[in-house]
């Protein structure tokens, strides 16, 4: 009772704090790039001129109605209607929309898409517009979604199937924990009876009118609005929004759209569930509280950089935790705006199967310490260097629009009020308003959180558990417990070093340089049989980036250390360098945006680092430490071998899992059970002694290994340090570089049919693999094109006219390390008694490829422009040019055709090159095909 009234007070300060500063709070002025409008039948419309994109344009249209406007016998077509907008309008019978746009270059899902939610549906086009045709037809297209769908009965019959589909693909055991926890989080409100996906018997029967009626009532121009992100003239596009959209009639006697928010309650409200399939212990502590009032004011701003503040340093004092206590898992709390008239507390923790109450008690713990103490100082001075630098940072990249960051603050604008602020008046005041937060501002803030009641308490756990599990009374008295009992404050005493390294590396030398003229790169040879390449790349103002890579990995460490290889990289990481504990390294690099990274993977071994150019000698400097000077800290690796081995046990568990190790067995042959890491064999063989001489043994030597370096650099402004600490790095005879290599000679054809889970769904895999493959361009480009083909005729096949899937999983990956292989998979869930028809309708779409070179020419077109669109996007984009030296050199590739002939190596592949790999690489290949049935249909 006493730290309630605590709280009490501290929550009157905070709300006293906000009326004042609210009523006196500058407003803050628009971003002035930002064109918007209203009509005078009550659209909106955003314009935000964007002229370093590409030739892109993005277009939302927001509709301010979801599943919470349905009746009751409207139950799922909130977002039935979404799914109609691609089956049909006045000026795009059927599915010619998506003909359409597909000719333009984009792809389903990818540039074309729609959500639908409790309170809002949002459809969605990402267009080249070089042409300005092509903005004025998606603008057409738009129109068309809001005020002229056909409801074509037909399409949507077909379409039953298909949002059926989408229906059973969420089918499991996270679908039955939703339907334990969700009636509480929406306790007593419209939410709990209104999921978007709706009612299966109103799904299956409901009549056209009942559909067209929810449209004709919701999409109304009132309730809709469009932003658009464009490469085009921005009066222009104006003038288009409003000759088009002004044609649609305000309605009269409109139905009013009622706001709805969840119920309070008084009570703590709890539920301890457990599921025959569950493979982990949740414990949740939801509260619900008030939506944050929109951000118009610099008041307003400030609060929600207060929460910012919060659920940044609430994140960094739990993964601190987690790295070294094994009371719990992991664990984690947040403050956020999930629901726009609401806002929610989640917190809560993963807890280990004997010590529930335990981890419950440290959650508890650690939430009371927070909304005693708040964060100390040092915290809140930390975090706010680190912010403080990235805020510097942005400043190279103003010029840099992200239009998917400025399409959401457009749609906040739209749904919530928010202001919609320039970049430099956001950088501005975000740093003004920073320095007067403060650890009391923040503890204020945090007691706002902490208010008896409108609490919901959950704990989940697998059914094999029910027996340990706490009462409700039991977690009643917990509670009870910790609001009585003191806490301490949380220490943060650190040693930190004052240099990263203990001694100065002896610098190598440059012995040889070259130029790869054709692609604009430098080939650095250094003295210590490292070869370094660079490319200059000004993308990202100030930037750079570095990978470096040898072939090697798990497959050259002896047997009995490869369960010891595979943690290398998570236990060395989380330990620190040198003298540095991870705590103290964070800490020293505070503010500094240095960062490298370490990893052993299945066929090689390597790292990456990055940092802005200020920065650049420290991410030189923290490469060479943890090169040269691995740490391990014992809690640290006691936390993750604890962790991991609970994680393998309960995978066991899971009903899935002896479906997946049958597949995994028959695609990988006599290398899967290498790759198997059961609990014993962790318990076993993973040593904490044999950590860093496993590290060592594949970085001990740098002889081997290739460097790509890609910024905003000279080269010669880089030599010192790449000689001094990439050549200084000091040779090893330790190094071992022989491989085992896996075979897939032995992999046969091969049908599994399994039965597990209670949910009423088939899951379907198919693959073909083959080793008879080069590995080189344009062959990789095929693949691509195949792959992309397939999906497209797979699509219209099982899901636009024979409505037995929601999506179906194509790829056509090749590799040619650690051995040659090409693999081609295939996978969609469907209902039980479809799955032999729908499996002979994915053979029949290959057959048909393979022997008609014609009947995928309009795709083939298509997917061209697709790729071509994609591939000049990233071109000039640092990350474009760092993953793709790195796979040219690693893989060995013969030539550099892909960065200066892609559009004729595209060009080149023909639909019989297409037919001939369907035909040879996949039919051919061998066959794997592997499904899963519930458990209740096993004879």
């Amino acid at each position: 009772m006493l730290r309630w009234m605590k709280y009490k007070f501290l929550v009157l300060i905070a709300l006293w704090v906000a009326c004042v500063t609210s009523v006196n709070g500058q407003v803050l002025p628009q971003d002035s790039k930002l064109v918007k409008g209203q009509l005078k039948n009550g659209f909106r419309y955003y314009i935000y001129p964007d002229n370093g994109n590409n030739h892109q344009s993005y277009i939302q249209l927001f509709v301010n109605a979801g599943s919470l406007q349905e009746r009751e016998d409207q139950l799922g077509l909130a977002h039935f209607v979404e799914h109609m907008a691609f089956n049909g309008s006045k000026n795009y019978p059927k599915n010619e929309v998506i003909t359409y746009l597909e000719s333009l270059g984009l792809k389903f899902g990818a540039d074309l898409n729609a959500h639908t939610s409790y309170d809002e549906t949002v459809y969605k086009i990402t267009i080249d517009t070089k042409d300005e045709e092509h903005l004025h037809k998606a603008l057409d297209i738009v129109y068309d979604w809001g005020f002229h769908l056909s409801f074509d009965s037909l399409e949507i019959e077909k379409e039953r199937g298909v949002i059926i589909e989408e229906w059973r693909t969420k089918q499991g055991v996270s679908s039955r924990m939703s339907d334990q926890s969700l009636p509480l989080i929406f306790y007593n409100s419209r939410y709990a009876d209104r999921r978007p996906i709706g009612s299966l018997d109103i799904l299956r029967h409901f009549q056209r009118p009942t559909i067209v009626d929810f449209y004709q009532t919701w999409y109304r121009p009132d309730l809709m609005g469009i932003a658009i992100v464009t490469n085009q003239d921005v009066k222009r596009t104006e003038q288009t929004i409003k000759r088009l959209f002004s044609r649609a009639k305000k309605v009269k006697g409109a139905k009013e759209r009622v706001s709805y928010r969840l119920a309070a309650h008084q009570d703590t409200l709890f539920n301890i569930y457990t599921d025959k399939e569950a493979t982990s212990i949740d414990f949740s502590y939801i509260t619900k509280l008030p939506a944050m009032r929109p951000i118009v004011t610099e008041a307003d701003f400030k609060f929600q950089l207060s929460r910012s503040l919060t659920n940044a340093l609430i994140k960094k004092r739990f993964d601190r935790i987690a790295q070294l206590d094994d009371s719990y898992k992991s664990a984690s709390m947040s403050f956020s705006d999930l629901l726009i008239n609401n806002g929610l507390s989640i917190g809560g923790a993963v807890l280990f199967d004997g010590h529930i109450i335990e981890g419950i008690s440290k959650f508890l713990t650690e939430k009371e310490r927070l909304v005693s103490f708040g964060f100390t100082s040092s915290e809140i001075d930390d975090y706010k260097e680190q912010f403080n630098a990235q805020l510097a940072r942005s400043v190279n990249q103003e010029n840099n629009l992200n239009p998917a960051l400025l399409l959401g603050q457009l749609k906040d604008d739209f749904f919530s009020g928010h202001s919609v602020l320039d970049k430099v008046e956001r950088r501005e005041l975000t740093t003004k308003l920073l320095n007067s937060i403060d650890s009391i501002t923040l503890r204020e803030h945090l007691a706002t959180y902490f208010q008896p009641g409108n609490t919901v308490v959950l704990l989940s756990a697998p059914e094999r558990l029910k027996g340990e599990l706490p009462t409700e009374a039991q977690l009643k008295e917990l509670f009870s417990k910790f609001e009585q009992t003191p806490v301490l404050a949380w220490k943060d005493e650190l040693h930190i070093p004052s240099k990263l390294l203990a001694k100065e590396p002896v610098s190598g030398s440059v012995t040889n340089r070259s130029t790869l003229s054709a692609i604009g790169v430098e080939k650095w040879e250094l003295s210590n049989g490292v070869n370094v390449y660079l490319k200059n790349s000004t993308s990202r103002k100030g930037y750079i980036q570095l990978t470096g890579f040898r072939k090697g990995g798990y497959l050259a460490l002896d047997t009995a250390d490869y369960v010891t290889g595979v943690f290398v990289k998570n236990v060395l990481g989380a330990s620190g360098t040198g003298d540095f504990s991870r705590q103290a390294l964070t800490k020293y690099l505070n503010g500094n945006s240095a960062s490298a990274t370490f990893m052993i993977s299945n066929h090689r071994e390597g790292l990456s680092a990055s940092a802005n150019m200020k920065d650049v000698q420290t991410m030189f400097e923290l490469l060479y430490s943890k090169w040269t000077q691995p740490r391990v800290d014992e809690r640290v690796f006691s936390s993750i071998k604890k962790k991991s081995i609970d994680a393998a046990k309960n995978a066991t568990y899971n009903v899935t899992g002896t479906y997946s190790e049958a597949l995994g067995k028959a695609i990988g042959a006599d290398s899967f059970d290498e790759n198997t890491l059961s609990a014993e064999r962790i318990e076993k063989d993973l040593q904490i002694d044999r950590i860093i001489p496993v590290f060592n043994s594949r970085f001990g030597s740098p002889e081997g290994f290739d460097f790509v370096i890609v910024g905003d650099f000279t080269n010669d402004s880089l030599k010192y340090l790449v000689e001094k600490y990439i050549g200084g790095l000091p040779q090893s005879k330790e190094d071992k570089t022989a491989q085992r290599l896996p075979s897939y000679d032995h992999v046969e054809n091969q049908d599994i049919l399994m039965f597990a889970g209670k949910a009423d769904k088939a899951t379907v895999n198919i693959f073909f693999q083959t080793t008879d493959y080069r590995y080189e361009y344009p062959g990789i480009l095929l693949n691509e094109v195949v792959e992309n083909i397939i999906k497209i005729k797979l699509r219209k096949n099982l899901r636009e006219e024979n409505s037995g899937v929601y999506g179906v999983g194509v790829s056509v990956s090749a590799t040619s390390e650690p051995t040659t292989l090409l693999r081609t998979r295939i996978n969609f869930t469907c209902e039980p008694a479809r799955k032999d028809f729908l499996i002979e309708q994915a053979y029949a779409e290959l057959r048909k490829i393979a022997q008609d070179s014609s009947y995928f020419s309009e795709e083939l077109h298509n997917i061209k422009k697709q790729m071509q669109q994609s591939y000049d996007k990233q071109y000039d984009k640092d990350t474009f040019w760092s993953a793709e030296l790195r796979n040219h050199v690693y893989y060995k590739f013969s030539n550099w055709n892909y960065f200066t002939s892609y559009t004729d190596m595209l060009q080149s592949i023909s639909a019989q090159d297409v037919s001939h790999m369907v035909a040879d690489k996949i039919l051919k290949a061998k066959n794997i095909k592997a499904v899963l049935m519930p458990e209740n249909l096993k004879k």
